[in-house]
C-alpha cells in the first residue's frame, strides 16, 4: 500500500472514530471548562503529548490551565477541572492523579476509549472515543494507540474551536496569548 492508500485509511478510520462521540456530551464538558476556576490536563505517552496540546490551545484561549507535573502548576482546588487523556483508563499515573483529584474536590473528567475504565469510574464525566487501543480486542488498521491518539488531538482541537466560537474570539485575539520568545 503507497503513502495515499495508506493516508485515506487512516483518515478513515478517525473521521468514524470522531463521528461516535455523543454530541450532548461535547457541549457539557466545554460547559465544565468554562466554569472550572483553572483546568488540569494529564495522562501519559503520547495522550500526554495530546493533552499538552489542549492545554497550549486553552491558553490561547485565556483559560487559566496547567499541565499536572509542570514546575509551575499550582494547587488544585473545588473550583477545578482535571481533564485525563488515556486510551486505555487503565494507567498507574492518570488513575492515581484523579484519585488524589477526588480526594481535593476537585472535578475529574476523562476522554477515553474504555467508557468502564478504572478510571471511568473515579470520573465526574466521561467523554468516549470508541477507537481500539492497544489493548482492545478490536483492531486498528494502524499501530498501537495511533487511532486514540489522533482522535484524542482532533477532539481537543474541536472543542477549542467551538470555546473559541461561544467567546467569540477572533484569531487575532488568540495571538496575544500565544508565545512571543519563540
Amino acid at each position: 500500500m503507497n503513502f495515499s492508500g495508506i493516508k485515506d485509511k487512516v483518515i478513515e478510520e478517525i473521521r468514524d472514530a470522531l463521528s461516535k462521540i455523543e454530541k450532548k456530551k461535547v457541549e457539557a464538558l466545554i460547559k465544565m471548562l468554562l466554569s472550572a476556576e483553572k483546568v488540569f490536563v494529564a495522562g501519559t505517552g503520547r495522550s500526554m503529548l495530546m493533552m499538552n496540546s489542549f492545554a497550549k490551545r486553552l491558553k490561547h484561549l485565556n483559560l487559566d490551565v496547567y499541565v499536572v507535573g509542570e514546575t509551575i502548576e499550582p494547587p488544585a482546588t473545588k473550583r477545578d477541572l482535571l481533564v485525563i487523556g488515556s486510551g486505555s483508563g487503565e494507567g498507574i499515573l492518570p488513575l492515581e492523579i484523579a484519585r488524589t483529584a477526588r480526594r481535593i474536590g476537585t472535578k475529574v473528567a476523562l476522554i477515553t476509549a474504555k467508557k468502564d475504565s478504572k478510571t471511568a469510574k473515579l470520573a465526574d464525566f466521561v467523554i468516549c472515543i470508541p477507537a481500539p487501543t492497544k489493548f482492545s480486542k478490536k483492531k486498528s488498521f494502524q499501530p498501537l494507540g495511533n487511532l486514540f491518539e489522533q482522535s484524542l488531538l482532533l477532539f481537543c482541537d474541536t472543542v477549542a474551536i467551538l470555546i473559541q466560537k461561544k467567546k467569540r474570539i477572533s484569531n487575532r485575539e488568540l495571538l496575544e496569548h500565544h508565545a512571543n520568545l519563540e
